[in-house]
């Protein structure tokens, strides 16, 4: 259904306009005259659309850098490999005891790809890759390397010898081919143009008369091809240990705790977007994307239970009380259930307006030091927050580099806790076999809100969050820090949607006559 719906390859004849190709002199566009106008005779660049379709469909390689969605012709079928272990005993006293393992690993899973990923083009002379030239000049960047003491790769100058060349066009010529790529993502402090967007930088060298060849990076047909393959893996292993008392001496109670722990190429589903949860963000380093489950609960704790209250006759308070009290404050019941788990990873800080490795998706940004969650109710304009010090934390990211996907799955958002809580009491009629059962339930008693991890605002960061930049590229001025988003870390929901019956604390009553 997701081909069917959304896959223009090979079913949809599409022409895209590219930006520019229209202006208010030579190039004016199609005139307005209304709405779903007949764009058959559009005469756009480079010819009329198409009055028809014609199987099979191709669309030219002509560097329009499409952006599309397709399937791998090599799909198989997923598997999973399930473990358990459990050994329990009885303890006595209506009391047992049961401890598990459960494992589950899976291989082939469904995951989206971009099959026309940038290529990350090794230089047969040198041996050295695109991602290991270009973070050497990142290695350049952090250390404020000025452009002309920057040493010669021979990578730059066997791929792309025209590089020095579009600098010039830039105005700034005299630079060797390696200077002039690495004045394209020096930092102002230096006299570079601070660009971290690094596909676009293989945008600018992708062709002659800068690259030796044409199509050194992009492919002519797509700049990214999303395509649904089954290559992505999990593992899922847990400890379970469960306390059971079974109905004795008016008692009955379960106890259950879970620590486990799942990890996954990508946690998307078979309905996820192309680029969406279950994209794999660099093609050509899968392994990258591996890491906890977006679902990964590590903790988990849950009881229920049963209990007839000691008030009554014949019981611990009220041994000898008339049987007419004791059929109005005798023979209660308490029930309950509780529930806590850890939280759930949030998903992390971005590029805002960057991308690193992949043409659509962004890749996350990178920690330098220990930015772990620590969940405030009070944040800086008095909401809640992931963070106690969102401004510390916010200094612990940095760019990711050409080649990575960031960090995936490290932050924890607020845990979960629910306690409910029933109060019974059976009236006996007169009639046999007739009783009037009145209920007493709360649920969330102690009417608690929890976060939604997946309501964060301002986790897109700007460049380098740990490093001062030169605001007005003057060298002669001290640097400044870049400004915290105003809505880094603010929650905005919560995990129960407040406006759901559930929400907040509910009571509810019912009397009810079993005949």
């Amino acid at each position: 259904a997701n081909f069917d719906l959304n896959s223009a390859l090979g079913f949809t004849s599409e022409q895209i306009i590219g930006p520019n190709t229209f202006d208010v002199g030579q190039n004016p566009a199609p005139l307005f005259t209304g709405f779903s106008p007949n764009v058959r005779g559009f005469e756009v660049a480079p010819g009329t659309i198409t009055p028809r379709l014609t199987f099979p469909l191709t669309l030219p390689s002509d560097e329009a850098q499409r952006i599309e969605q397709s399937l791998d012709d090599t799909l198989t079928t997923p598997h999973n490999y399930s473990f358990n272990v459990s050994y329990g005993r009885e303890l006595g006293k209506g009391l047992s005891f049961e401890t598990s393992y459960v494992g589950r690993m899976a291989r082939n899973l469904l995951a989206a790809r971009d099959i026309m990923h940038l290529n990350n083009i090794r230089d047969p002379q040198s041996g050295m890759t695109w991602y290991e030239a270009i973070n050497r000049l990142i290695d350049h960047r952090y250390s404020l390397t000025p452009i002309e003491s920057v040493p010669n790769l021979p990578y730059f100058d066997n791929l792309f010898p025209g590089a020095g060349f579009l600098l010039e066009l830039f105005g700034v010529p005299g630079l060797t081919n390696t200077q002039a790529v690495y004045t394209l993502i020096a930092r102002p402090d230096v006299g570079g143009f601070d660009i971290t967007d690094y596909t676009f930088i293989q945008t600018f060298l992708d062709d002659q008369p800068f690259a030796r060849h044409n199509n050194t990076f992009f492919h002519p047909q797509y700049a990214a091809l999303s395509t649904f393959s089954t290559i992505a893996r999990s593992n899922y292993h847990s400890g379970q240990f469960s306390l059971r008392h079974r109905f004795r001496n008016d008692v009955a109670f379960d106890f259950n705790y879970t620590l486990s722990h799942s990890l996954d190429s990508a946690s998307g589903l078979q309905a996820s977007g192309a680029y969406a949860s279950a994209f794999i963000v660099n093609a050509l380093d899968p392994d990258q994307n591996y890491s906890n489950s977006d679902f990964d609960v590590r903790h988990v704790i849950n009881a229920n239970w049963l209990v007839a209250l000691p008030l009554g006759r014949n019981r611990w308070i009220g041994h000898d009380m008339p049987r007419a009290l004791d059929a109005a404050i005798g023979g209660w019941q308490l029930t309950g259930i509780f529930r806590w788990n850890s939280g759930l990873p949030t998903g992390e800080p971005f590029q805002a307006d960057r991308w690193a490795t992949n043409w659509n998706v962004q890749s996350n940004m990178v920690r330098v030091c220990a930015a772990n969650a620590s969940v405030t109710r009070n944040g800086p304009d008095g909401s809640p927050n992931l963070f106690s010090n969102r401004d510390a934390v916010f200094r612990c990211f940095r760019e990711p580099r050409a080649g990575e996907v960031g960090d995936r799955n490290i932050l924890r958002g607020d845990p979960y806790i629910s306690l409910d809580l029933g109060l019974t009491k059976n009236f006996r009629m007169p009639w046999e076999g007739h009783n009037l059962q009145f209920r007493w339930e709360v649920f969330n008693v102690t009417n608690t809100q929890r976060f939604a991890s997946a309501s964060l605002l301002g986790f897109g960061l700007p460049p380098d969050p740990f490093m001062p930049f030169d605001d007005d590229f003057d060298p002669e001025t001290p640097d400044v820090l870049p400004d915290v988003p105003r809505d880094f870390g603010k929650y905005t929901a919560t995990q129960t949607p407040l406006n759901e019956p559930r929400a907040g604390r509910v009571m509810q009553f019912a009397l009810r006559y079993v005949f």
